[in-house]
């Protein structure tokens, strides 16, 4: 695909250059009997400028949406990524919630012990 890119653009910028030679070349003017021909040929090669310049743009327009359409691999690759990371990292909290609330819940019956064992304790 990228080799049939690189001939569209050589033969597109080969065009614009030959052209735009052949209008130089003509703009020349010699005597008046070939002027309503030359200026006809140069109409003719200022559309063939005009038809390549617009294939070159249609040929960038074509590379930039392979780009897009491309890097979508890559950008599923980031997705992954960073899914596994998140994924980690919700595991590691987790695991230090869990950690938390064993210690919070030791804590807490260590407070209930003193209170119900204290003579601060209210009666119901």
């Amino acid at each position: 695909m990228a080799e049939e890119y690189r001939q569209r653009l050589d033969n597109n910028v080969e065009k614009i250059v030959e052209n735009f030679k052949e209008i130089i070349r003509t703009s020349q003017i010699r005597d008046k009997t070939n002027t309503t021909r030359e200026c006809f040929q140069n109409h003719i090669h200022a559309t063939t400028i005009v038809q390549a310049t617009e294939s070159l743009l249609k040929l960038v327009a074509e590379i930039k949406m392979a780009v897009a359409l491309g890097d979508f691999e890559g950008m599923n690759q980031t997705i992954d990524s960073r899914i596994d990371e998140y994924s980690k990292r919700r595991d590691e909290v987790n695991t230090q919630i869990r950690h938390l609330k064993s210690d919070v819940s030791s804590a807490l019956f260590e407070l209930e012990a003193h209170y119900y064992q204290s003579e601060w304790r209210t009666p119901p």
